[in-house]
């Protein structure tokens, strides 16, 4: 009761005071958060779309004036705990126009695979904040002595679930940015909890833009926010994103028509802005909207040390570069040797005069062994492979001491002890795991079988090998010796 007074006197105050003013939902106002932050849309995002580990500082000045209009600021550490599972912990003050919430904010997300491509992000959002006027221009008259509206702290811990489905690239995500809260002040008015609901639905396209850089994407998003006793907003968002900018346009029932532009330097630091135009009737006296962003990029986990397979991006690049030196390299090679063959062959019609038929014979056996062994190689080597979506894989022309064919990988490996203790424990199991080092990144790469094809190892793989082992595993490639 006291709540309903307190914001039915607010309310008054207001409409008294500035007419001018629109009716201002309570949500966060985070809709168009798709490249950084965005675990405030949606708890689940901050396992991939936050792009930990990372530092960001968010923040939304409504109708563009930075003193005295409703403000959000967020600002939050994301951080990678393993595959299947990322924290961030964060400050948020945000501005209702009537309260100011200051407070802290701590995330988690976990991520359950239910098949190949598909996974359930199960996340959570902790906010615990303390909730006082937003501006005393509320009070009237300072003689007045109206100590509700003048001390008011409440406290308040609140609780914001949301569930994300992923199919490959594409996403459906419910959030409830009030699910469920506790007044801890001395008031302890009760809070309307579920009222805030945001349904999202969205796709990453990957695109072929400045391959050199990395991989680049767009994600188109819609979405449905349902706000208690307000229009139920909808909207769209895309984004373009590349691993030097970015650039985002978006729409909203409420606020308006939107575009933001973004850059990335030395790939660990991001600034970029925003501006929001509204087309609604009630804000059709309002000036826009802008959000500014700063991020800087702590360095990706190099995660290749404690799972099986690994996709960085920063890492496309320099593959590619290898590969054709590697390619080349290879192609000098193959013209030496055939010029040293041809010499030989000539050198060999000479003798072959003077030998006898058995000699000849046992040449003809000869030759026919290499050029089976030739032939096998060469059919080895011009097999193509075509990759599926998401899958894990990488190829390399030639890797010395390895026999080419299609390896199946259960891990790799920086240091030396993790490696023997995972060769034993696998040992353990009744298997027979192979293991090879490359000196081009300093890795041990322990394998449980070699195959012919592309389609025995994807076979292999998939049937978990066999069942006998149900970790995820991944196919590294050798071409040629």
């Amino acid at each position: 009761m006291l709540r309903f007074l307190l914001c039915s006197l607010l309310g008054f105050l207001s409409v008294v005071g500035w007419a001018q003013e629109p009716d201002l939902p309570p949500d966060f106002r985070q809709h168009a958060l798709t490249q950084f932050n965005a675990n405030l849309l949606n708890a689940t995002y901050v396992s991939d779309w936050n792009n930990p580990n990372s530092f960001t500082i968010w923040t939304r000045w409504q109708w563009q004036s930075i003193d005295g209009d409703p403000t959000t600021i967020f600002a939050n550490y994301s951080h990678q705990i393993n595959t299947t599972s990322a924290v961030a912990v964060g400050f948020l003050q945000h501005n209702t126009g009537i309260f100011l919430n200051t407070g802290a904010n701590l995330n988690y997300v976990h991520t359950f695979t239910l098949d190949e491509g598909v996974e359930l992000l199960a996340g959570m959002n902790l906010f615990a904040f303390q909730n006082t006027l937003a501006d005393d221009r509320f009070v009237p008259d300072k003689d007045i002595d109206l100590p509700e509206l003048q001390s008011r702290k409440d406290f308040i811990l609140q609780f914001s679930p949301a569930v994300r489905l992923n199919v490959n690239q594409f996403s459906v995500g419910l959030a409830f940015e009030n699910g469920f809260g506790f007044n801890l002040s001395e008031s302890q008015d009760s809070l309307e909890n579920f009222q805030i609901v945001t349904g999202t639905l969205s796709n990453d396209f990957n695109v072929g833009l400045f391959p050199a850089w990395g991989t680049s994407f767009v994600r188109p998003l819609v979405y449905v926010k349902s706000i208690a006793d307000m229009d139920t907003q909808f909207g769209l968002n895309t984004l373009l994103s590349t691993p030097k900018f970015w650039v985002q346009g978006g729409y909203n029932s409420f606020y308006g028509a939107s575009g933001g532009v973004g850059v990335t330097i030395a790939n660990t630091f991001s600034i970029g802005g925003l501006m929001e135009f509204g087309t609604d009737a009630d804000l059709s006296g309002e000036n826009s909207t802008i959000e500014l962003v700063a991020s800087y990029q702590f360095g990706r986990t190099d995660n290749r040390a404690k799972v099986v397979g690994f996709d960085i991006e920063k890492d496309i690049a320099l593959a590619k570069e290898r590969m054709e030196e590697e390619s080349r390299m290879q192609e000098l090679k193959e013209q030496e040797a055939i010029k040293k063959e041809e010499a030989q062959k000539k050198l060999f019609r000479e003798e072959q005069r003077a030998k006898d038929s058995i000699a000849q014979a046992q040449l003809a056996a000869l030759r026919l062994r290499e050029q089976k062994q030739k032939d096998s190689l060469a059919k080895l080597q011009t097999q193509e492979v075509e990759l599926r979506p998401n899958e894990r894989y990488e190829e390399v022309a030639k890797a010395e001491g390895l026999e080419p064919g299609f390896y199946l990988i259960a891990n790799v490996f920086g240091t030396k002890k993790y490696y023997e203790s995972f060769m034993l424990s696998l040992k353990a199991r009744g298997l027979n795991p192979g293991s090879f080092y490359r000196d081009t990144n300093k890795f041990n790469y322990v394998y449980l079988q070699r195959y012919d094809t592309m389609e025995e190892a994807r076979k292999a793989r998939d049937s978990r090998y066999g069942g006998k082992y149900t970790e995820k595993t991944w196919i590294f490639r050798v071409r040629g010796n």
